[in-house]
């Protein structure tokens, strides 16, 4: 069933949350999804050394009056994928390990963008963790089935903590990070949680050659910042695109 845009504008949110992940239950049902995703639990002690780190990324935590509570919320989803491995040909979905952020699953109130604008909300600070995920799977060689990125630019080249274009914002049952691993051995991510920055690393059975990736940003024009999202093919020797975002910016 699909709701017309009158009918969105009076359902309650829970309603339509409600209606949207039935939504994606049925699609994923019909695309043979559930058999895809991982059910695998944490590798043990004698696992994880199995798989040793391969790619590494680290990014900042800006220091704000939910930094942390953001944090909290970011240990809180780790727990829910660090060192669950994902096997070749099996799908990841942030959302599918995650599970629902509210207070009874531990969340706490954090900063992000609903409805383009810039607010508090419970579980808030999830994207930078789907933001490095992507950004390692990019690395990779991976590329995603599902990602989205931010409704604006928030950030000035001063301000900002990863590069535009980097970014997978995830809204639970309406946006998810998802990928395929189309690589030919097991994967999985570990994290490293400081004080002001994460540390997040794609760790494997066999070697994985890491990519080059750009994020060319074309000169803004009327309010909005294009993205190419470009990474080197060492067997054919040249950038491949891989995604292309407009992001309107806030002044914009």
């Amino acid at each position: 069933m699909i709701l017309s845009h009158p009918m969105k504008k009076v359902l309650p949110p829970s309603l339509k949350l409600t209606l949207k992940l039935w939504h994606q239950g049925l699609r994923d049902l019909q695309a043979g999804n559930f058999r895809k995703f991982p059910r695998n639990s944490r590798l043990s002690a004698a696992e994880i050394s199995r798989f040793p780190t391969r790619i590494t990324l680290s990014q900042s935590i800006k220091n704000t009056r939910y930094s942390e509570n953001k944090k909290h919320n970011l240990a809180t989803a780790i727990a829910c994928i660090e060192n669950r491995p994902i096997y070749p040909g099996e799908l990841f979905s942030f959302w599918h390990w995650v599970g629902k952020p509210n207070r009874h699953n531990g969340y706490r109130e954090g900063r992000a963008i609903v409805n383009d604008q810039l607010q508090s909300t419970i579980g808030g600070g999830l994207c930078q963790l789907s933001g490095l995920i992507y950004f390692l799977i990019l690395k990779a060689g991976i590329t995603p089935q599902e990602r989205h990125p931010h409704s604006q630019d928030i950030y000035t080249e001063e301000t900002r903590f990863a590069p535009l274009g980097s970014d997978a914002t995830v809204v639970y049952g309406y946006k998810d990070l998802r990928f395929p691993n189309t690589l030919s051995t097991p994967i999985c991510f570990r994290f490293n949680l400081l004080e002001t920055e994460i540390v997040a690393s794609l760790c494997s059975v066999k070697e994985i050659e890491e990519m080059e990736v750009k994020f060319k940003v074309s000169p803004e024009d009327k309010g909005i910042k294009k993205v190419e999202t470009l990474r080197l093919s060492s067997s054919e020797n040249r950038f491949e695109l891989v995604a292309s975002t407009l992001y309107p910016t806030r002044n914009g």
